[in-house]
């Protein structure tokens, strides 16, 4: 991202310069002090950081030259009141107040978020066009891809074929209201992997409650400033960027790599509601004990990272294998029958019997019954007890 501070104080100027360059990787940093200079400049930036007032441009002339020519503008005053009567301040990204550090934080943190989103899917539900255009010509600037429903219906439809990063959704619609799109939205995806807004205009807080009760994680009272909702959905943005960096460091079993039970306990439940047609997988490798026991703890760490690539080797790329505890797996199998299941546990057992490495067996329960991932892993567990209880090295699938 190529930036252009236009800054007649010096101090400023290289003050913004410096915590750009220390902070911004993906960005680079030029500066100038007058509009004259602006007006002479040939490159085009990315994006332009300016001061409200220069020596040659006393009411904002060099703002609103940029905003005609459709650029991105970030503007910066020591004089909070100078917005006041700003006719430009709906059209650029953001205005700040010159007053210490922590604007120059708010500045990095805000430009970090705008280059983020980019990625960002984003869908607007909303019945009243003008409501929505406004909502829309505000999150356009900060680079969302948007998409648009008038109700509830159209965003299930939306949601089906493409994957939404954060709804905005309006709580009263006709056909599917806000309310109940909630609810639909929270079947499939749980309040920490996809982000809720509601707006609405309706005055009794206990709607906005119920609201929050469903599932959704802020909300709006319209009408609303600009800045309001950009500080809200950039808040709720960057704090789900941080439960994903975390999420993603612990739902990982760091001996054999595959997902662990973390993994399990927070996100597979809202993957296995996604699909009607699935198998649970649970896998045991026989006599483990022995193995430690006969060749020490570190073989049969080795054993473990063994069986975890061969499964990773066999199965496909949308199934799941997640280390269950010990020595014990389970294997995720979506638009999969047990019998289709058992089709791929014999191919794991040809690859294992041929290694000249490793010599193990394993027994496995296979299930497709049950309405909620709870009882498909407690039948597939059943079936994986009796396996081995009937001799070891079988697959029960019935």
């Amino acid at each position: 991202m190529n930036i252009l501070v236009v800054e007649d104080s010096i101090v400023y100027r290289n003050a913004i310069k410096n915590k750009i360059e220390k902070n911004l990787l993906f960005a680079k940093c030029n500066t100038i002090s007058t509009f004259k200079e602006l007006k002479n400049q040939s490159k085009s930036y990315d994006l332009y950081i300016c001061d409200y007032n220069l020596p040659d441009a006393p009411n904002g002339e060099h703002i609103e030259s940029l905003i005609n020519a459709g650029k991105d503008v970030i503007v910066m005053t020591k004089y909070e009141n100078a917005f006041l009567d700003f006719s430009l301040k709906e059209k650029v990204l953001e205005y700040l107040i010159k007053d210490d550090n922590s604007m120059l934080d708010y500045l990095i943190k805000f430009i970090r978020r705008v280059n983020k989103n980019k990625n960002i899917n984003l869908l607007i539900v909303e019945d009243c066009h003008m409501t929505r255009e406004i909502q829309k010509r505000i999150l356009k600037k900060l680079k969302f891809k948007i998409f648009e429903a008038e109700n509830g219906e159209e965003a299930l439809d939306i949601l089906k074929n493409n994957e939404i990063d954060l709804i905005i959704t309006d709580l009263t619609m006709p056909k599917i209201d806000g309310k109940e799109l909630i609810k639909k939205v929270r079947k499939k995806k749980k309040i920490t992997e996809l982000p809720i807004i509601v707006i609405s205009s309706n005055e009794d807080s206990s709607m906005f409650l119920k609201a929050l009760k469903l599932g959704a994680n802020d909300y709006l009272k319209k009408p609303f400033l600009k800045e309001e909702l950009v500080i809200r959905v950039n808040n709720l943005l960057d704090l789900y960027d941080s439960f994903k960096r975390i999420s993603s460091q612990l739902q990982k079993d760091s001996l054999t790599g595959v997902y662990n039970r973390f993994y399990l306990e927070n996100t597979l439940e809202s993957i296995f509601n996604m699909y009607e047609k699935k198998s649970i997988v649970m896998l045991d490798i026989d006599y483990f004990k022995k193995i430690n026991d006969n060749y020490g703890h570190q073989f049969g760490d080795e054993v473990l990272k063994n069986f975890a690539e061969k499964i990773k080797n066999v199965i496909r790329k949308s199934d799941i294998v997640i280390r269950y505890g010990g020595e014990e797996f389970l294997i995720f199998m979506p638009n999969t029958s047990k019998e289709e299941a058992l089709i791929v546990l014999l191919k794991i057992k040809n690859v294992i019997k041929n290694d000249k490495t490793f010599k193990y067996t394993f027994s496995a329960g296979i299930a497709d019954e049950g309405e909620t991932l709870a009882e498909m892993i407690k039948i597939a567990d059943d079936r994986l007890y009796k396996a081995k209880k009937s001799g070891r090295n079988k697959i029960i699938f019935k």
